[in-house]
């Protein structure tokens, strides 16, 4: 039988060019060294040593035997390093998350999960919520929060946690939409409507909702969330947003909630993340960042 023990002590004699000083090394008699390769040579059926030589000079197949002893040793030594480091191994999650996210709650989660949970590296990814969700499916990302409407982006083995419910509204620098309140949904026709591109889940939601009131698509896009409510302080148009976290940053902008009727639906961010050997670990991450979520506080205020 070929064994681990005899390949370490093939390669110690081929090292130190004696089976003496390979005894010697391995704390072993010589007898030992003698005899494990010699059941070396039985297992392989090659002739290893030139043994009408003083020194262990190699034969032909015991330097192809060489190779592949060094390659089986360093394989065997990973092996080991992996079974010293399961106790104390660095978890690697790629995690992806919208502006939204970004802005209000996520640098608090990190700086708290960081301390917590040393034995969890977290890849962070920032971007427009049908971007991050194509990585997902395509395994770029473990991990995504985004809003979701869970029929749309139904997918066999995705698992869904809603972490938190975000309110919208209609929003207006103050004064430019007149007329007596609440205010009709028809009567927004003659305003510029502002909203996110297509890469953006959440303005994909609120369009379809917006064109099943009969009102035209936006006339303006901006993707960047900053940007879409400074062209709404600017007075460019109204756009629907998230209104608590809205109003807390741009409160001495002079923005306005317009009370409409009927008012936008509420906006459900969830955390998906695959089903498999990690399940556990991504369900464990889901619950703590249902435990942080808070999209009404910006973390610059």
């Amino acid at each position: 039988m070929l064994t681990l023990k005899q390949l370490e002590t093939f390669v110690q004699v081929v090292e130190l060019g004696t089976f003496e000083k390979a005894s010697q090394r391995l704390n072993a008699t010589q007898s030992t060294v003698s005899k494990r390769i010699g059941e070396l040579e039985q297992a392989t059926g090659l002739r290893i040593f030139d043994r009408s030589l003083r020194n262990a000079r190699l034969t032909e197949e015991g330097e192809q035997l060489l190779e592949l002893a060094y390659l089986m040793i360093e394989s065997a030594n990973k092996i080991r390093e992996l079974n010293r480091q399961s106790d104390c191994k660095l978890h690697r999650v790629r995690i992806g998350f919208t502006e939204l996210t970004a802005l209000t709650w996520l640098p608090g989660f990190l700086r708290e999960y960081t301390l917590e949970r040393p034995d969890i590296r977290l890849d962070v990814t920032i971007d427009m919520s049908r971007t991050l969700y194509q990585q997902f499916q395509d395994s770029e990302l473990d991990l995504v929060v985004i809003p979701l409407v869970p029929e749309v982006f139904a997918q066999p083995g995705v698992e869904k946690l809603l972490l938190e419910k975000v309110e919208m509204a209609f929003m207006a620098r103050a004064g430019l939409v007149s007329g007596p309140r609440p205010l009709p949904i028809s009567e927004l026709q003659s305003y510029t409507l502002i909203s996110q591109g297509k890469r953006s889940g959440f303005a994909q939601d609120v369009n379809r909702w917006i064109s099943h009131q009969g009102l035209a698509a936006p006339a303006q896009i901006a993707d960047n969330l900053l940007a879409l409510v400074g062209l709404v302080t600017a007075g460019r148009g109204i756009s629907v947003l998230p209104r608590l976290c809205v109003q807390r940053f741009a409160q001495a902008q002079g923005l306005e909630v317009l009370d409409i009727v009927p008012q936008p639906p509420t906006m459900g961010y969830y955390a998906l993340y695959h089903g498999g050997v990690r399940v556990s670990l991504l369900e464990e991450i889901s619950l703590r960042l249902k435990k942080a979520a808070d999209f009404t506080r910006p973390f610059f205020i």
